[in-house]
C-alpha cells in the first residue's frame, strides 16, 4: 500500500526516523510521498527522497506560508521540479480556517504556483480549509489536465463531486474512523474508487485507534481498513484501486517505482 501524503522530514520524527520507515516497511507500505510545505522543506524532502528508494517528493509552498511567495521562490521550486523523484507541485491552496496568511496572499500564492505547474505539466497537492467557493474559483480558472490530488479532503458533498467534475482525485485521512467524521463517510462511499487516494497526513490526525498520537506512515493500513468497510469493498480491492491511483496521478516519464527498502543515513 502506499502513503500519498505524509511529512516524517518534521522535526517530530528526529529521533526516530528510520523506526518509523522500519515499520512502515513491516506493515507493508510500499512508497511514501513526502509533500514540503515552504522553500526549505522543498530541500529537505528532496534530501530524504535520494536517501530513501521508495520515498518520493511534493514541492510547494502551503497558504499558511503562503507571504512567503515570490518569484523566485516560485523559480526555485520550478528548477527543483525536475528532479528524478519530484513527482508534484504541492502542498498548495486556500486555509481560512487558520488565515495564518492574509487571504488575498493565499489566493494569489495559489494561483501563481497552480499556474507554474500547469506550464510544467505536472500534477498538483492542493489543500483546502474553509475556502470552497475560493479555492474552486481559482481552479476553474486554472484548469490542470494533469489534475492531482486534493489531500485530506473534509469538504462538502458538492465540493467534492466538483473536484472529481475538473479531474482531481481526493484523498481520505484518519478523519474517516472519527465518530464526528458521518458526513465524510458519506462523501467516501460516492468517490469512485478509481478516484481515491489513501494518506495519514503524518504527523496529524492518526486515526482510530491510534488517535492521540503522532501519525506515522504504518497507520496508512488503519485508514485503508476503514475506507474499505465504508465502501464495502475489500481491502485487497481497495488497496489495489489506491496504488494504481497513485501511479496514474504522480506518473513521471522515465520514473520507475520502486520498492521501499532500507537506507541508514
Amino acid at each position: 500500500m502506499i502513503d500519498s501524503h505524509s511529512h516524517i522530514f518534521h522535526a517530530r520524527y528526529d529521533s526516530d526516523r528510520e523506526d518509523v520507515i522500519t515499520r512502515a516497511i513491516e506493515r507493508g507500505i510500499d512508497h511514501l510521498l513526502q509533500v514540503a510545505c515552504n522553500l526549505p522543506e522543498c530541500h529537505t524532502v528532496i534530501e530524504l527522497a535520494e536517501r530513501v528508494p521508495g520515498i518520493y517528493a511534493a514541492l510547494g509552498v502551503h497558504p499558511h506560508d503562503a507571504d512567503t511567495v515570490n518569484t523566485a521562490v516560485v523559480d526555485e521550486i520550478e528548477r527543483l521540479l525536475v528532479h528524478d523523484k519530484v513527482v508534484a507541485w504541492g502542498e498548495i491552496g486556500l486555509d481560512f480556517y487558520y488565515d495564518n496568511s492574509p487571504r488575498e496572499q493565499q489566493q494569489t500564492a495559489f494561483e501563481v504556483q497552480l499556474a507554474r505547474a500547469i506550464s510544467n505539466e505536472a500534477p498538483v497537492v492542493i489543500h483546502t480549509r474553509d475556502a470552497e467557493p475560493e479555492t474552486l474559483a481559482i481552479m476553474k480558472r486554472n484548469p490542470n489536465e494533469r489534475g492531482g490530488h486534493v489531500h485530506c479532503f473534509t469538504g462538502t458533498m458538492d465540493m467534492a463531486k466538483a473536484l472529481l467534475d475538473l479531474g482531481y482525485d481526493l484523498g481520505f485521512t484518519g478523519i474517516v474512523t472519527f465518530k464526528s467524521a458521518a458526513d465524510l463517510r458519506e462523501v467516501v462511499k460516492m468517490v469512485p474508487l478509481d478516484r481515491l487516494l489513501i494518506e495519514t497526513d503524518s504527523p496529524y490526525l492518526a486515526p482510530v485507534p491510534h488517535r492521540g498520537k503522532r501519525n506515522e506512515p504504518a497507520f496508512v493500513a488503519d485508514v485503508a481498513a476503514a475506507i474499505a468497510e465504508i465502501k464495502g469493498v475489500s481491502l485487497q480491492q481497495l488497496l489495489e484501486a489506491t496504488n494504481e491511483n497513485f501511479y496514474r496521478v504522480y506518473a513521471k516519464p522515465g520514473l520507475t517505482w520502486e520498492k521501499l527498502a532500507f537506507a541508514q543515513a
